[in-house]
């Protein structure tokens, strides 16, 4: 560790140089020996340092004649872009996550990018080191990425920041945080969680019951969207009714406490945060005999593989997937044309659409749980 922050501090030292212009493009650097006797470094710290520097383009090493500076700041400050992609998603599983990144992928590659995927599996510690990872090598390259618990406050906010602050273009994808003048692409939550829960009250059910995430921007809005609808419907909003989860928590949802279905009791339907909650809750009904659709309705987001894999098949929103991806890569390309536009000019929302499929019925044919003994 001792080592890195040595041979980080001769980066940070020809970083300002350029920064300053007293380096230009073109100029000889000073000799291993003599950047060692500067720092009272090792010429071994010294050389790790500039085959840094030379991996990231900054300089050029000629054998035998010295270093020399092979990459110019702009006079405005900004880190001049590569043409890598870096994108930074929660996870790599069978979800959702890999259309989307393929898509995005092809678009950039066609484009002229390379990209490379970096994962945070959700949590802020690995998007912090990820970020500053970024910072620390002057990367260059154009981000889009999936926020981490967008729902919650986040430290790492001053990093996109920072990145922002050398010219460096950032699209959000799937979710955003509020407060940073990023744009995203992602579906419409709001709408997707009133289209599920209109659907229920158009087939005549009243106690609706729901689970969201907490941690996710995603949960809160979809969450709105319930919300709205049951009031334009003027059905009360029963908080015993609804169940929050986070992303730890969500992992434990099928442990046998029974609490989700103690909350969902009385209710003859629920909406779900998405296809992987209402998978779970299919299994913990199975196992409580509780049958779908006959004693609970059950509707989702994103249309998975899952739905299909349920004990019923699922009633869910399309999530756009490779059209989500593709408009990500081309909002950041048009970024990378013109950094001049504001986040709202290009933030995209994809309007909700439904698949119905077998997890709902009308009221009518359902009997009530609250009376089975």
């Amino acid at each position: 560790m001792a080592r890195a922050v040595k041979y980080q501090q001769i980066e940070d030292w020809i970083y300002e140089r350029l920064r300053s212009g007293e380096l230009h493009k073109g100029d000889r650097l000073e000799t291993e020996a003599e950047m060692a006797e500067k720092f009272s470094f090792s010429r071994q710290t010294v050389r790790q340092a500039l085959s840094d520097l030379e991996k990231k383009g900054i300089i050029r090493k000629i054998q035998g004649s010295g270093s020399y500076i092979q990459r110019q700041f702009p006079e405005n400050g900004n880190i001049p872009l590569t043409k890598a992609v870096t994108i930074i998603s929660s996870y790599s599983d069978s979800y959702i996550f890999p259309r989307i990144l393929q898509s995005m992928t092809d678009v950039l590659q066609k484009n002229g990018y390379s990209v490379r995927i970096m994962f945070t599996n959700n949590r802020r510690e690995t998007e912090r080191r990820i970020l500053t990872t970024l910072i620390s090598e002057e990367s260059g390259d154009p981000l889009i990425v999936e926020p981490v618990t967008s729902a919650l406050p986040n430290p790492n906010i001053v990093y996109y920041r920072k990145l922002m602050s050398r010219g460096i273009p950032i699209v959000f994808f799937n979710t955003y945080y509020p407060g940073i003048d990023i744009p995203h692409v992602s579906l419409d939550d709001v709408a997707a969680g009133r289209k599920v829960t209109d659907y229920l009250i158009s087939l005549g059910h009243r106690k609706i019951g729901c689970i969201f995430k907490s941690d996710d921007g995603q949960g809160l809005r979809r969450y709105e969207g319930y919300q709205e609808a049951l009031t334009d419907a003027g059905i009360p909003i029963d908080e015993n009714h609804v169940c929050w989860v986070d992303t730890c928590r969500l992992k434990g949802m099928l442990k046998k406490d029974n609490w989700i279905l103690d909350r969902l009791g009385e209710c003859t339907a629920a909406v779900c945060y998405n296809d992987e909650v209402a998978y779970m809750l299919t299994e913990l009904c199975e196992a409580a005999k509780v049958r779908i659709p006959q004693d609970l309705s059950i509707v989702s987001i994103d249309n998975s593989r899952l739905t299909q894999l349920a004990p019923v098949p699922l009633t869910s929103v399309r999530h756009p997937m490779e059209t989500l991806g593709e408009k990500a890569a081309h909002v950041l390309l048009d970024l990378i044309q013109d950094p001049s536009g504001k986040a709202e000019d290009h933030t995209y929302e994809f309007s909700p659409e439904i698949a119905v499929r077998e997890s709902a019925m009308p009221f009518p044919g359902l009997q009530n749980r609250a009376k089975k003994s």
